[in-house]
């Protein structure tokens, strides 16, 4: 998560600390070694949970790894319980607390946890999840029930200092309540803070109107914004052969789901429209004719609201709404930098004859692990046992998200698209709103907050028929003085399709059990949020692609909606949610989803692979509008590349290629940019010397490794060329190394407008703002490394540093910091390459640059389907979340280096490879 709340219980924590030292010394070593010791579990001999159906075996091997034996689905679903709790329950009572929005009774009067549970109780993921409690399958609710006694068979009659040493540390500042029992509910819960952190879109349009604040020009905005094929990269699916893709314009083809999971065809949905309509997304639209439309609504930045003033208002109140929603823990990642590579290479092209698949996402580089790795193993597969398979687990959660059975793998790369719109509410009075010319009642309700160790507080949560209202939420009394007539005019709404109730708690099961294509549809068609690139092979040797998720139908408002090559324009910012939509309007709403036929896949392509990383998945002529999110496809093409390449050579994939292909480390940045870098024209010596650095690491292909000074160069550089251009035109503009701004800069001519900084009296071209940035690359890189360019190196400051979510930070007492956290390591790669190790390009007050490791590949694993045993994992550190357990970080120097482990499946490696064996019974 962000370091903030680390920072603000740091400083509650530090003077309680000081009482913990004065015990140490009355009572001596013994007392700590007790103290900290007492939450280690046992993972030998016999334990109880009652009720279960017989005896269950977990055999852990030498990194703590466990596979789990039983002979019901119950039964394996309890154990994965028990072993989650006994590794890892401080960390799924933090989750708990979080999509619960009751983080402050577990940390105290900590203002941004107060923030976060505002925010998430205002979108009601609790309540959201005790929806899908009873949309799942009673299958899924019994799987999820018998996980839940599981974790309550471990922690019972066990206080909180007997599960983490966390509580330990947090009763010397805040009163820590009993251990609540755990429920089915609380892990679909944790469905939602995957969705918060995996989408994509909201960002980019923030990103837009904090642009369109300074520069007032949509068309000058999206230039910042190119389309996807101006990267020249390819899609996921390159075509309609050997997909179901059909031509854009016939979509939607198949029924469209409706918004609200459960209504039928006729019913009001809960934006007003007719579900029985929501398959003509059109039809709205042109009742009216899109003229009139942008007449009665579109028109956000001039007449259809109120002039400049609200303009100025509208933007100020985007900017309160995504401060507010920045508050938020991260739990998965977020950023440019949240992303992953996968790929799937037919059986034709590889040295077993069997398909290889491969999968890293890239999520933040957590302390404990997003991932714990598990094997579930039915002893014999029956009517009452039916799971064969082994992958990476969330804490908390029963299944597995990504891995394989004994016929198939499948891995899961975000999809982006847009699922998430911000909507501006035209308010006409203290409790409502216009809609389509009508008063309309806001939904409200009030929270009640209760604070550990503190005083309770109460906030009013207000709702239209889009979704929750986000500008208002613990917004200062200056910051809301100072915007025109705020909040009475306008409020901004956030639409987002992980706020309806779906059936993404079954899907999860389904896909553990899938065996081929047909079943792989049948689990994306229960995946609601977040959306996925799902890449799957059989091990009788098909592969494929298939894509999940809810994505919104939209109708066309103005010309440009749904042609990203087309800017939207100011009189009619359009409804294909590049940019806030009016809410007043409802020709502009969300018109259903597309059913589950219409989401692009493809089974066994020509090209004899498969390479999902986050770029657009289908050319721009096919396939439905999913959005215009992706990523600009430099990995993806990257991974291509390679693939090709070996195939031409006639060189067959190997597992240990796989790997290697997931490590490469070729800049973009250095290919696009460092040659203008290295040929600029400069007076300065140091300058020249960082010059033919530069050129000599572009000579040697520009790659990001550890040891390499023209890396750090380069990142630098290019990190203060964005703050000296866009940085200095846009206020508020939000640093990253996205691929759109890569992709703009790189094709922008030498004497564009773009790169001149306005806050100096010169009009800069290229050759004149290169030069200023390497400056301030120099100015940078010796602050940090020392001014002798020989001892640069890109490990000496690309650095990662596990650090504890709770206990991480700069603020926690060192004595506590120094024992949660873990110690740095050099990290090689960078943004936006296969091994995509990123880092926040944002330049100090001091004009330096933090290029500690942000997002990266949280895991990787390879899968050769022509053996069981023929496959590879790793995670970024180790399976259990207790620091004094020699299993908390045993992988992350592994990691580092890009090793990895062996990955055993059957229970003959199994047993070879075990090192300490626990047996759980009914009692």
């Amino acid at each position: 998560m962000s370091q903030s709340l680390p920072r603000r219980l740091g400083r509650k924590v530090a003077v309680a600390i000081l009482a913990l030292l004065v015990a140490l010394v009355v009572f001596g070593g013994g007392f700590l070694i007790v103290t900290l010791n007492k939450s280690l579990p046992t993972h030998g001999g016999e334990h109880v949970i009652k009720g279960a159906d017989g005896t269950v075996e977990i055999i852990r091997d030498e990194y703590g790894i466990p596979n789990i034996y039983a002979t019901t689905d119950a039964d394996l679903f309890r154990a994965q319980g028990y072993i989650h709790a006994q590794d890892r329950f401080f960390e799924m009572d933090y989750r708990r607390h979080m999509t619960g929005g009751r983080l402050t009774e577990l940390v105290g009067d900590v203002d941004e946890a107060k923030q976060a549970d505002v925010v998430i109780r205002s979108m009601g993921w609790r309540k959201l999840a005790e929806e899908e409690w009873d949309l799942i399958t009673e299958e899924s609710r019994s799987y999820y029930t018998a996980y839940a006694d599981g974790v309550n068979a471990y922690i019972a009659d066990r206080s909180p200092g007997e599960l983490g040493l966390e509580y330990t540390v947090l009763s010397l500042s805040v009163p820590v309540a009993d251990i609540e029992p755990w429920t089915g509910i609380d892990s679909l819960a944790w469905l939602k803070a995957m969705a918060w952190d995996l989408k994509n879109n909201l960002d980019d349009e923030v990103a837009r109107v904090v642009a369109y604040d300074s520069i007032g020009d949509t068309e000058l905005v999206e230039e910042l914004f190119p389309a996807f094929s101006a990267g020249d990269h390819d899609p996921i699916l390159t075509g309609s052969d050997d997909t179901n893709l059909q031509p854009r314009d016939t979509y939607p083809r198949a029924q469209a789901r409706p918004l609200v999971a459960g209504e039928t065809a006729g019913s009001d949905t809960a934006d007003g429209t007719d579900s029985a309509d929501v398959a003509d997304p059109e039809a709205s639209a042109d009742e009216s004719g899109s003229d009139a439309s942008a007449d009665k609504a579109g028109d956000l930045s001039a007449g259809g609201a109120a002039g400049a003033e609200s303009e100025a208002q509208i933007s100020a109140l985007v900017f309160e709404s995504q401060e507010t929603l920045d508050a938020m823990p991260i739990m998965l990642g977020r950023g440019s930098g949240v992303g992953s590579n996968s790929f799937v290479v037919s059986g034709e092209y590889t040295e077993s004859g069997m398909p290889i698949l491969a999968n890293d996402p890239h999520l933040t580089i957590s302390y404990p692990s997003v991932w714990y790795q598990v094997g579930l193993h039915c002893v014999e597969i029956t009517e009452d046992c039916t799971y064969d398979a082994t992958g990476f687990s969330f804490s908390g959660m029963p299944g597995l998200i990504i891995g394989r059975n004994s016929e198939l793998a499948w891995g899961l790369t975000n999809l982006g698209g847009d699922v998430t719109d911000f909507v501006v509410e035209k308010n006409t009075g203290e409790t409502t709103y216009e809609r389509d010319g009508e008063d309309v009642e806001y939904e409200i309700r009030t929270e009640t907050f209760n604070v550990a160790g503190g005083d309770s507080f109460e906030v009013e949560v207000r709702e239209s028929v889009h979704g929750p209202i986000v500008s208002d939420l613990l917004i200062s009394d200056d910051r809301t003085a100072s915007l025109p007539d705020a909040p009475r005019d306008f409020s901004i709404a956030l639409e987002w399709t992980a706020l309806k109730p779906g059936t993404t708690g079954d899907a999860i099961f389904a896909i553990n059990r899938a065996s081929n294509a047909d079943e792989v549809a049948e689990a994306a068609a229960a995946f609601a949020v977040p959306a996925q690139n799902i890449v799957f092979a059989t091990n009788d040797g098909h592969i494929g692609y298939q894509a999940p998720g809810l994505f919104p139908i939209r109708p066309e408002v103005s010309d440009a909606d749904g042609d990203l090559e087309q800017a939207q324009l100011p009189e009619n910012l359009g409804a294909d949610g590049r940019w806030p939509r009016p809410g007043w309007d409802s020709s502009y709403d969300w018109q259903g989803y597309y059913g589950a036929d219409d989401m692009p896949a493809s089974l066994d392509p020509a090209e004899g692979f498969i390479v999902p990383a986050n770029q657009q998945v289908t050319p721009p002529d096919l396939g439905p509008y999913l959005g215009s999110y992706s990523d600009g496809g430099y990995r993806a093409q990257a991974i291509r590349d390679a693939i090709e390449s070996d195939i031409e050579a006639g060189t067959p994939i190997t597992v240990d290629r796989a790997n290697e292909i997931m490590l490469l480390d070729q800049s973009p940045y250095g290919q696009e940019l460092a040659e203008h870098f290295a040929t600029v024209d400069t007076d300065s010596e140091r300058l020249s010397e960082a010059q033919g650095i530069l050129s000599t690491w572009l000579e040697n292909g520009a790659h990001a490794a550890t040891d390499e000074a023209g890396a750090a160069i380069m990142s630098s550089a290019y990190s203060h060329l964005m703050d000296l251009t866009l940085g200095e035109r846009i206020d508020g503009f939000g640093a990253t190394n996205s691929t759109r701004y890569l992709i703009f800069f790189a094709g922008l001519e030498a004497d564009s407008e773009w790169w001149d900084n306005p806050s100096t009296e010169a009009v800069e071209d290229r050759d004149a703002i290169m030069v200023a940035a390497l400056e301030a690359m120099d100015h940078d890189l010796s602050e940090q490394m020392g001014e002798d360019m020989d001892e640069w190196e890109w490990g000496k400051i690309h650095v990662e540093t596990p650090t504890h979510s709770v206990m991480g930070g700069d603020a926690i007492p060192s004595i506590v910091r120094n024992y949660f956290n873990g110690d740095p390591l050099p990290i090689p790669g960078s943004s936006s390459i296969p091994n995509a190790n990123g880092f926040s390009p944002t330049v100090d007050e001091n004009g330096l640059v933090d290029y500690e490791v942000g997002p990266g590949p949280s895991m990787r694993m390879v899968v050769d389907l022509s053996d069981l045993d023929a496959a590879t994992w790793i995670i970024s550190s180790g399976t259990s979340g207790h620091p004094r357990s020699h299993n908390v970080d045993n992988q992350f120097a592994m990691w580092a280096e890009g090793e990895t482990l062996p990955w055993a499946f059957t229970r003959e490696q199994v047993d070879e490879t075990g090192v300490k064996t626990m047996t759980i019974t009914g009692g």
